[in-house]
């Protein structure tokens, strides 16, 4: 075979697991997943990664067995069964189709037709929308379950395969060499691009190789995606810069070898030692690190001034110039409160009752000022006029008391009360902080122990100062409880105190502070540190070594299976297809185009075939070769029988370029077209049944006819079945074809067979019953002796579905005699008076016709059409 041979070259220049694919491919057709696996591995083997062992091809007996390979597997359906939960399709009925010729599936809206076409097209090939399949609507119980079927094949007619359907999914891909032609796969022609279908099997063996070269790919990629060829992140380490592990790991990849680890990552009790040795230098150094010990001076300081802050606020509140403001407090108090006194006993000398002056008075005098004031509204009080009454008893007001009055008034307003109360306050508050003086230092413990060790006596001093100053507070809380003047308050001695020394320390930190400023140990550490991070990266990936190890293996690993991966690249392949395809198909598909669409009838705007390649295969595209058509899509120009008839032109092409015969099946190709072209394609379909098996699904009775009618014209052998339906159930194989595609002799069988059923209702039936079934078969006899009419009494000149009057046929029409025409009306009218559907007066039926009777009608056109033809002969 010229095309293989030309692959066989091809790939001789190839890597090796290309030509092992080929040469399976073929002498098998196909690679089996085994196949697959030991071909990925043969790749590998390429760049060490498998030590697989492979027998080299023989390309010269490979030659041979090419010129040898003749393919004659030409598909054949034989049937449709076992089908489980698909629509309301029967579960019993076995949809059959002939081995050779047309078989023609007949079905009403309804009748399970397009179910049965759905499992074909998930089954076999197609182009476009593949349609749903739904499971059974009508039985809730098995609605999720599996949805099943078997399709029955057979390649050389005496042996049979099946092709198991479930769920959409398919066990076996023979059956896409059969293709089916529908509505989408006409959209699909005229608005896409398709990969050709039927090509030379060498051809097919490039598309298949790329396929597999695909398959190989992607598993060669999950291989690299896989858990064990996850990186080994090696940042956690956390090696130092500058380092030479640093060095290392920044630089390994797929070129890194193991002898280079080795030397990275030697290791023994010497560089143990070492690391040690630098440790302890580098504490001692950072010992006397001057901006350390300038860190830990600035924090001294601040707890050395929170103590000495504390102490400076006794010391303040208990010496000093606050002595003599003591004093002046205490004794001015003293004093304001002798005054004070003796105004009150002026005031209030021979009274009956005590208290009067009192605080608790002053706001009895002052209430009762309030309520004069806004009783009388004027600001009077005290009055004391010579009506004048007392506020509080309302009785008159002698003299004594209006003079008692003015006394009280003036000491209320007199200067000596407010300043005793100025000084009262004054000396109430000097008493409450003298108490509230906090005199512990526990918070400051920690402080006071440093402190205690820059000077050894510290916590002694500190101890008998603040026992000084307690002294000192006890003294003075003394003195003004005493409420006696003073003339002198003792002051403590302060110089020399804790404070004191506090002050003397910090003093003495700020100058050695000013010192550590300027001094710096970063350039001696430098070098301990870097020796120091070198051991300890040294270190790291000693103790890293396995896993760095495993981490240079799966570099490169990764890098020489990306170059698998890249082995597996098809635009090779591709260019491949494409010369192949320029030398074998493409002309031969652009002809055979040309001519179906002529023999369709199709004239109108001319159209060409083109084809590309991509990823191996190869894809044929319609374009308008009109002047003035840059950029204009067929379907904006096309009328729907236009466009239905482009779309099975370049299905037909393929076909007739395919090396096998294999079945074609069309779904109502000519749904919702007019009769010309209905006419033309159904003639070229049945033209296609004389070649290769064909099967057709319709719904449309006149379509039927026509195949009928060019099926008698050009000797094509036809079978004929019909799908009926019940409420439920769908898919049902009718006994015989639909009623108005049978001839007047099979009409007249199955009436005769009916006569068997109406004899019965006659005997165990009601009269009613028999009556409403003898209408419907004398209605169906009218119509036979109609048919009658036009295929024998006329002999076929004039046909009611048919396109034209046969002239030439009524050359034998002329034995007809007013005989003839008397029998026919007679038995016609018969039929008439007795139809379901003819609204008879009910005295002109005066009995229905017994079965017997019925049966001799019908003989009765039998035996007048035998008549008939015994004298035309």
């Amino acid at each position: 075979m010229p095309i293989l041979n030309d692959i066989i070259d091809w790939v001789e220049n190839r890597p090796e697991f290309w030509q092992v694919a080929i040469d399976r491919l073929i002498r098998n057709n196909q690679l089996s997943d085994a196949d697959i696996v030991e071909i990925k591995e043969i790749c590998k083997a390429d760049f060490g990664l498998s030590d697989i062992q492979f027998d080299t091809i023989d390309f010269d007996e490979l030659r041979e067995f090419a010129d040898r390979a003749i393919n004659n597997e030409d598909i054949i359906l034989s049937k449709i069964s076992n089908v489980e939960n698909i629509s309301a399709l029967s579960q019993t009925s076995v949809l059959e189709f002939a081995p050779g010729g047309l078989t023609l599936v007949y079905g009403d809206n309804g009748a399970g037709k397009s179910s049965y076409v759905s499992v074909l097209k998930h089954t076999c090939n197609t182009r476009g929308h593949k349609p749903t399949i739904n499971g059974n609507l009508y039985d809730p119980t098995i609605f999720r379950n599996d949805k099943k079927a078997e399709i029955e094949y057979t390649i050389d007619g005496t042996s049979f395969k099946t092709v198991n359907f479930l769920n959409g999914e398919i066990n076996d891909s023979t059956l896409k060499s059969v293709d089916v032609f529908d509505t989408f796969s006409a959209n699909h022609y005229i608005e896409g691009e398709d990969e050709i279908a039927f090509i030379p099997q060498g051809l097919s063996i490039v598309e298949k190789f790329a396929l597999y070269l695909k398959r190989i790919e992607n598993e060669i990629n999950a291989e690299l995606s896989s858990p064990a060829l996850a990186k080994f992140d090696y940042s956690f380490l956390e090696v130092v810069e500058g380092t030479t592990a640093k060095t290392f790991l920044e630089n390994l990849n797929q070129y890194t070898t193991l002898d280079e680890l080795r030397a990275e990552s030697i290791w023994d009790s010497s560089k143990a030692y070492k690391v040690e040795e630098l440790i302890k230098k580098i504490d001692k150094l950072k010992s006397t690190d001057p901006n350390k010990n300038l860190k830990d001076n600035i924090e001294k300081i601040k707890r050395f001034q929170i103590l000495k802050n504390k102490l400076q606020v006794l010391e303040n509140a208990l010496s000093g110039q606050v002595l003599i403001d003591l004093k002046t407090i205490l004794n001015y108090y003293v004093e304001t409160s002798e005054a004070l006194k003796k105004s009150s006993e002026e005031a209030f000398s021979e009274l009956p009752i005590k208290g009067v002056g009192n605080n608790s008075w002053k706001v009895l005098w002052e209430s009762a000022r309030k309520f004069f004031n806004e009783s009388t509204g004027n600001e009077s009080f005290p009055e004391t006029n010579d009506d004048s009454n007392c506020p509080l008893c309302l009785q008159d007001l002698g003299e004594e008391a209006k003079q008692r009055f003015t006394l009280f008034e003036e000491f209320i307003k007199n200067d000596i009360q407010r300043t005793y109360d100025e000084a009262l306050e004054k000396y109430s508050l000097a008493i409450y902080n003298l108490n509230g003086l906090d005199f512990s230092v526990v918070e400051q413990e920690p402080t006071t122990s440093e402190l205690n060790e820059i000077t050894s006596d510290f916590i002694q001093k500190q101890k008998e100062y603040l026992d000084l100053l307690t002294k000192q507070r006890n003294y003075l809380v003394r003195l003004f409880n005493s409420r006696n003047l003073v003339e002198t308050i003792e002051s403590i001695d302060v110089e020399n105190t804790p404070k004191t020394a506090i002050i003397d320390i910090v003093a003495n930190l700020i100058e050695e502070n000013k010192r550590l400023e300027i001094q710096s140990i970063e350039e001696d550490l430098k070098p301990l540190i870097a020796a120091l991070n070198q051991l300890n990266g040294e270190k790291k990936i000693y103790d890293a070594k396995p896993k760095l190890g495993r981490e240079i293996y799966r570099q490169k690993k990764i890098k020489l299976l990306n170059k698998c991966v890249s082995k597996c690249k098809t635009h090779s392949v591709t260019t491949l297809s494409n010369e192949l395809t320029t030398k074998y198909i493409t002309q031969s598909l652009k002809d055979s185009f040309r001519v179906e669409l002529n023999k369709l009838g199709f004239k109108n705007i001319k159209i060409e075939t083109e084809t590309k390649g991509e990823r191996g295969k190869q894809y044929h595209f319609l374009k308008l070769e009109e002047e003035n058509a840059t950029n204009i899509a067929l379907k904006d120009v096309l009328s729907e029988g236009e466009h239905r008839c482009i779309s099975l032109a370049t299905f037909l092409s393929e076909l007739s370029i395919s090396e096998n015969k294999s079945a074609a099946i069309f779904d109502d190709p000519v749904s919702s077209l007019d009769h010309k072209w209905r006419y033309k394609i159904s003639k070229r379909i049945v033209e296609e049944s004389k070649s290769r098996q064909v099967i057709v699904f319709t719904h449309d009775i006149t379509f039927l006819l026509l195949i009928q009618e060019h099926s008698d014209e050009l000797d094509s052998d036809l079978e004929i079945t019909s799908l009926t339906r019940k409420k439920k159930e769908t898919g049902i194989i009718a006994k015989n074809p639909p009623w108005d595609a049978l001839s007047v002799g099979k009409r007249i069988g199955i009436l005769k067979s009916a006569h068997q059923q109406l004899d019965k209702i006659e005997r165990t039936e009601t009269e009613e019953a028999y009556k409403e079934r003898a209408k419907t078969l004398y209605g169906k006899l009218r119509e036979t002796w109609e048919r009658f009419i036009e295929e024998v009494f006329l002999n076929g000149a004039i046909q009611r579905f048919g396109r034209a009057i046969q002239t030439q046929r009524l050359s034998k029409v002329i034995d007809l005699t007013a005989a003839d025409y008397s029998l026919v009306d007679s038995n016609m009218s018969k039929c008439s008076t007795y139809f379901t559907g003819h609204d008879t007066a009910g005295i002109l039926i005066e009995e229905m016709p017994d079965s017997a009777e019925f049966l001799s009608d019908v003989k009765a056109l039998e035996d007048y059409i035998k008549e008939i033809r015994d004298r035309r002969r």
